[in-house]
Order: structure tokens, then C-alpha cells, then sequence
């Protein structure tokens, strides 16, 4: 290369290009700031044409002020191909969807440079190993500190080495606490041996059986007895023999599923109770333990002389006095009571319990049913009378705990029964007269040995006025037996038996025979009501005697002197019922539904709901003045399909 020779830009000389007219072109200077910005501005000059066909490397000159041009630097590329119409936009970054709560997007800084021809994809090693020590050799291997192949099931590093191979360590996977207890909770509970829970006593199994036997404790077994907590025979004595005897413990399950009212508030409680338990498992559960309990029942007692024959006794009839019960509790008004009834008379007399204390117990329950079955048995052909005159206890009943049993009252109320009964055949016989003189006479004694009977109950108990009423009742059921609507003029035969029949209460004033009481005593025109407001009229039979209607009304106000939450309340259903059937006036048959609802609602028995049944239809026939019919109650019950237990 010469080195003498200049170039003409560098000696900023103007030389006219090679090929070029000097004329066509301009003249042009190289700035010595050529790579500045405005050495790469470059447009067309005002001289060109639109119809001028250039080169598409030419360079396009621009003036300036001082009429001299720039030339740009050409930097030299590394592609000489390299074309602006091959360059394609990169792809863009897909953007997200747009969400509800729009969060600030940060702004992504341009790349500095030009943009690739071909850009690069960067690839990523996906068998990429990390460097370092590894962790997952075999137990040999990491016990003798050497490399490991991790080769499976044995490592051939140990093979090749004679050397055996002891496996590898379980892999684990990271866990959270919480996840490391439930795996913790799930090992022991499948580590520990299966084990399983017997019912602590037989029969009771279920949530059901618990509800059924919490019932009969708290509830129950108070409103059956008119003892207390600390003296109740149905506590202590049939529930320790339950524990020790199945079948009767599914009996007192049994009993205590039916008394459940479940439309009550109480009721509702015990189905809200618990979850487990639905209306539908409580009445299968109930039918359960029915079926189980008479299966128990129906088996054979075996042999008389074994004495574990002989211990059997005493749970076989605490089985029958639940199913006795039962009856009560549902209202059974089919007679299914007098199967019981009999079944106990049929086995005391041959077989009784060998615990007097439990003797005397059962001898009282089911003797009061006894002669309580009087007041709605229908002297039948086919209903044996269960209740006879002249019955004796087998041992003195102490402590006695219901009235009209030990104390010997209901023994006339069978005697009245039988004078009743003689009565009904000689009106059915249309003897004439229906009330002999055989009668009356023996009516005379009872109505003496009422009269001389007298209640002993400590002072304070309630029973002691329970026993006035029972006394009161008595006559009530003496003196309308023996007034038949049908006998021609009863009060003068009467009389000629017992010339002095008075009320039997104590707080009774005497009256004259035929002096009618205030409340009965017409008054006169210029006192009497308007018609709009008098009280509708009271429609008494033929020869009624105001006594009758005084001997009510003292036996109501002894029934109003209970309190709703008194235990007596459990001995009141039979007053109701002899009382109720010699209430003529409209106010005296009110206080004595209100008696009847005082006692359902707190014994729970639905045998209330029959005497209410039978009250109501007497007292229609009352006012539709059939007084035969209204006599012989007995048989309106009978008529109506009612044979159940009053007691």
C-alpha cells in the first residue's frame, strides 16, 4: 500500500466519483462525528422525483443549513445476504386472561441490541444431575463410605466386592405435622388387636335400649307407686333381678317403649336427644324387646324341685306384671289385661315366689287390678270373674303401699258386684222386683262395714285422704247398685234395711231425707235468670235423691285438693270412674274430665283415655234420659268395644 497517497476523505478533498459526471453529483464532507445520531438520519433531497428509479442500496442525502452533505457510516455486516424484509417480529408473551381483581402488571424492560435474525430457544438439560454427595445408596454402601450404582434389588458394587448388600432405606416423602399425626393415628389404630365392648347389662345393647332404660329409672318406675325414690319396689327389686334375668329386662325395656309418648314435648326431647337415634329405630327397637320377652315367657319353668327353677319364679312374674302394665300404658281395650290377671292367679296358687318381700309385693299389684277389673267386667259366660268375696293374703301385706287391698276395702266392692250382677239378671228376667230383700239386707251390712273403715296412713301422707275418697266412692257405687232406675219405689225398701244413709264424708252437714238441697231447690218466678243467661237444664232420673248428689260433690273436692305433681294421682282413675257415673249436673262432669287429664298427663297411661271414653258416652245417654243404660255402665263399656284395665 502507498502510504504517500491520502485518501480524499481523510484530506477532506473533493474528488469526483469514478463513473459519476461531477456535475450530477453533490458535494459531500465526512463529519469526524460520523457515528452520531445525525449521520444516520438520512431522506430524500427536494430535488428528487417520484418517478426516479434508485438503487435499493443507494443512500439518500439530506442538506444542511450550510448547503454541505454528510455521509453515513456504513457499518459492515455480518451477512452480506442479510435482507430487512426476512426479519419477523419474535413471538409475544402470551397475556394472562383479565380477573375480576386486576393486579399491576410489571413493566418488562426491552432487551438492549438489535433483535435476532434466528432467536435462540434456550434448552434446558432435562438429565441433568446434580453434583454432590448422593443420599440414596445402599445401607452397605454409606456404612463403608464408598460410591454407590444404586442398582436394584442389590447393589452390584457390593456383588462385585463380595460384599452383602443390605438394601436400601425405605424412600420418605416430606410431610406436615398435622399430616404426620393422622399417618401416626392410622398405624396404631391398625396396629392394636381388635377389640370388642359386651353390653355391661343383658338386654340393653343399643342408643335405643339406653333411652328405654333411662326412662323406665327417672320416670317410669316413679309414676307406678306412690312410695319414693329411696322406696321403690319397681327400682329395687325388679331391677336387680333384670340384671341377672334377660328375659326381664327385655320386659321392663318393652314396657318403657310404650309409655313413651313420642307427640309430647317430652318425647320430642328424647328424639332430639341424640342423633343416632330416629322414631323409627325406638319403635323397631320396642317391638325387639317385646318379641324377645314373651319368647323368654313362653319357655318351660323345667322341674319344681331345682331350686334354680325356684329362682326363676320371682322374674317370671315381675315379666308378667310388665306385660300387665304394658296393657296399661297403651290402652289396650281389647281385655288382654285379664290374660295376665289369670295367668298370675294360676301360678300363686301353685308356685309363689320363695321372697316373701317380693310375695307381698306382687300380691298387692296384681290383687288391686284384680278387683278393680269389677267396675268394667261384663258378666259373661265366656270372661271368668277373676275377684272372689272371701280372698285372704297368703302373708299380712307390710308395708302396704295401694289402699283398698291390705287394709280389706275392695272386699266389698265384690261383694257389691255380686248384688249388681243379681240385679242386672232379674232386670234382664223382667223380675219384678229387681232388688229382693236378699239384697237389700246384704246391702244393709256393707253399707255398716263401710261406714266402720278407717284409713291409717301416717300423718301427712296423702294417702289418708286418698282413703276418705276411696270410702266415699264405695258408697256411691253401694247406693247406685241398688237404686235401679227400673224398681217401683227403691227409697222406701231401702229404708226398711238402713233407715240412716248419709254422706260418708266428714265434712258433710246432715239433711232431711226428703229436704232438697239449696243447689237443687227450685227458686221463684221473680228471681229467676233471663232464659238467655240461665244455665242449660239439669236432667235428673226418676226418684233421684239429692244424697248421691252431695256424696259428688264432697268426692270432688277431695279430687281438687291434689296437686297435679301429687304421687297419688296414680290411685285416682278408679274414684274418677265410679264418681263420673253419678255426675248428673253439667259442672260436676267438667271437674271430672279436668281429674281425668290431671292423671294422664301424669302417669302417661292410656288407659285414662278409655275411662274417659266410657264417661263421655254415659254422660250422652244421660241427656238422651236412657237411665237404664247409664246403671249398668258395664255395659256401655261392653257396647262400645272398651274391655280394658281402670286401674
Amino acid at each position: 500500500m502507498d502510504t504517500g497517497q491520502l485518501s480524499p476523505i481523510s484530506t477532506e478533498l473533493e474528488m469526483p466519483p469514478v463513473g459519476v459526471s461531477a456535475s450530477s453529483v453533490p458535494t459531500m464532507i465526512h463529519s469526524a462525528t460520523s457515528s452520531c445520531a445525525e449521520s444516520w438520519s438520512t431522506s430524500y433531497s427536494d430535488g428528487a422525483e417520484p418517478g426516479d428509479e434508485t438503487d435499493e442500496h443507494d443512500v439518500s442525502w439530506e442538506k444542511n443549513p450550510d448547503d454541505v452533505l454528510t455521509v453515513p457510516k456504513i457499518e459492515p455486516l455480518e451477512d452480506d445476504d442479510f435482507q430487512m424484509d426476512d426479519v419477523k417480529e419474535a413471538p409475544r408473551t402470551p397475556i394472562p386472561e383479565p380477573t375480576d381483581i386486576t393486579t399491576p402488571q410489571a413493566k418488562v424492560k426491552r432487551p438492549r441490541g438489535r433483535p435476532r435474525k434466528h432467536p435462540l430457544t434456550p434448552q434446558v438439560a432435562a438429565n441433568k444431575v446434580a453434583k454432590g454427595r448422593s443420599k440414596t445408596g445402599c445401607i452397605t454402601c454409606r456404612r463403608r463410605k464408598k460410591k454407590c450404582d444404586e442398582a436394584k434389588p442389590r447393589c452390584l458394587n457390593c456383588e462385585k466386592n463380595a460384599v452383602l448388600c443390605e438394601g436400601y432405606h425405605e424412600k420418605t416423602i416430606w410431610k406436615s405435622g398435622k399430616e404426620k399425626k393422622v399417618e401416626e393415628a392410622r398405624q396404631n389404630r391398625h396396629s392394636l388387636p381388635h377389640i370388642t365392648l359386651q353390653p355391661i347389662f343383658q338386654g340393653v345393647e343399643t342408643p335405643e335400649d339406653m333411652v328405654f332404660l333411662n326412662h323406665y329409672i327417672s320416670h317410669l318406675s316413679g309414676v307406678l307407686t306412690v312410695e319414693g325414690q329411696h322406696k321403690n319396689a319397681f327400682k329395687d327389686m325388679l331391677l336387680q333381678m333384670a340384671v341377672e334375668h334377660r328375659g326381664l329386662m327385655h320386659s321392663i325395656l318393652s314396657v318403657a317403649s310404650r309409655h313413651i309418648d313420642y307427640d309430647t314435648p317430652y318425647g320430642l326431647k328424647i328424639l332430639s336427644s341424640s342423633p343416632k337415634i330416629t322414631l323409627a329405630s325406638l319403635l323397631d327397637r320396642s317391638q325387639f324387646h317385646h318379641n324377645a320377652a314373651m319368647e323368654k315367657l313362653c319357655e318351660p319353668v323345667g322341674n319344681e324341685s331345682d331350686p334354680k327353677n325356684k329362682t326363676n319364679l320371682s322374674p317370671r312374674y315381675g315379666q308378667m306384671l310388665c306385660l300387665l302394665l304394658q296393657t296399661l300404658a297403651e290402652g289396650n281395650p281389647n281385655g288382654d289385661h285379664r290374660v295376665h290377671l289369670s295367668a298370675y292367679k294360676n301360678l300363686i296358687q301353685q308356685s309363689p315366689p320363695p321372697d316373701n318381700a317380693f310375695l307381698i309385693f306382687i300380691t298387692e299389684f296384681f290383687q288391686y287390678r284384680v278387683f278393680a277389673d269389677e267396675l268394667i267386667r261384663y258378666p259373661d259366660l265366656h270372661i271368668p270373674r277373676l275377684a272372689t268375696e272371701d280372698w285372704e293374703p297368703w302373708l299380712e301385706i307390710q308395708p302396704a303401699r295401694l289402699i283398698g287391698i291390705a287394709d280389706g276395702l275392695f272386699h266389698y266392692l265384690a261383694q257389691i258386684t255380686t248384688i249388681r250382677n243379681n240385679i242386672r239378671a232379674n232386670m234382664a228376667a223382667e223380675v219384678d222386683p229387681v232388688v229382693d230383700y236378699t239384697s237389700l239386707f246384704r246391702a244393709a251390712e256393707i253399707d255398716s262395714a263401710i261406714r266402720e273403715w278407717t284409713p291409717h296412713w301416717p300423718p301427712g301422707d296423702s294417702r289418708d285422704r286418698v282413703g276418705l275418697l276411696y270410702k266415699q266412692m264405695m258408697w256411691v257405687y253401694l247406693f247406685r247398685t241398688i237404686y235401679p232406675p227400673s224398681s217401683s219405689s227403691p227409697s222406701a225398701l231401702f229404708s226398711q234395711a238402713a233407715p240412716s244413709i248419709v254422706p260418708l264424708s266428714p265434712t258433710s252437714q246432715p239433711h232431711s231425707a226428703r229436704t232438697p238441697s239449696s243447689s237443687e231447690r227450685p227458686t221463684s218466678s221473680h228471681t229467676t235468670p233471663p232464659r238467655a243467661d240461665s244455665p242449660p237444664p239439669i236432667r235428673y232420673p226418676p226418684h233421684h235423691d239429692h244424697r248421691i248428689t252431695i256424696a259428688v260433690d264432697e268426692s270432688l273436692a277431695i279430687l281438687d285438693s291434689f296437686k297435679p305433681s301429687d304421687p297419688v294421682q296414680t290411685l285416682l282413675l278408679v274414684p274418677c270412674l265410679v264418681i263420673g257415673c253419678a255426675c248428673f249436673a253439667p259442672a260436676q262432669r267438667e271437674r271430672i274430665r279436668a281429674a281425668i287429664r290431671t292423671v294422664r298427663g301424669y302417669t302417661g297411661l292410656r288407659n285414662s283415655d278409655c275411662v274417659g271414653e266410657v264417661l263421655e258416652e254415659v254422660w250422652r245417654l244421660m241427656e238422651r234420659g236412657d237411665w237404664v243404660r247409664v246403671w249398668d255402665w258395664q255395659g256401655v263399656a261392653r257396647s262400645m268395644g272398651l274391655d280394658f284395665s281402670c286401674a
